[in-house]
């Protein structure tokens, strides 16, 4: 299994990074302020981005590389003022080869998302479906939806609702 974590902050004076290294399990010591990013992927076409803390401006480079990362291509969110919202083109000659086919993108640890991060979803989830793949975003209860509630992304975006419980998290999303 491929496990990465990135650690980061808004660049601002003083700020500071999530906490301990170590797999996804270190994704629930974010707290306000905090960000983290962890990519598993089961060495198959089935991977799950986990986001935790304040997912904004700032973080957005990080989760946007993350996801071309996962489904291999550039979103093109004209650097995050102007997202890609269109339909992308089909399937390349590249398709989906060695590239995520259903992605799992895990916000339960989330404590704010902006309209920033809401277009790259949304960017992602288009260009998956038009290469025959899935994204999928998982919430908890904890889980800010006004933003997706309030954009429509709620019924654009494959949403799906987990309790609290961690064991519950990690079956429903892969």
């Amino acid at each position: 299994m491929n496990n990465q974590q990135i650690e980061t902050a808004a660049p601002e004076v003083g700020a500071a990074s999530g906490s301990s290294a170590g797999g996804r399990e270190s994704a629930g010591t974010a707290g306000p302020g905090d960000f983290t990013l962890a990519f598993e992927r089961d060495g198959s076409e089935t991977a799950v981005l986990v986001l935790a803390g304040e997912l904004d401006l700032y973080r957005a480079p990080a989760i946007e590389g993350a996801l071309a990362e996962a489904i291999g291509l550039e979103l093109n969110s004209d650097r995050y003022h102007k997202p890609f919202l269109g339909v992308p083109p089909a399937a390349d000659a590249h398709g989906l080869d060695g590239k995520v086919r259903h992605l799992t993108v895990d916000l339960c640890l989330v404590t704010f998302i902006d309209s920033t991060t809401l277009a790259l979803l949304l960017a992602a989830s288009r260009r998956q479906r038009a290469q025959g793949g899935q994204l999928l975003v998982l919430v908890g209860p904890r889980t800010p939806m006004t933003a997706f509630e309030v954009t429509g992304f709620d019924r654009l975006l494959a949403i799906r609702r987990l309790d609290d419980d961690p064991a519950t998290r990690r079956t429903h999303g892969k």
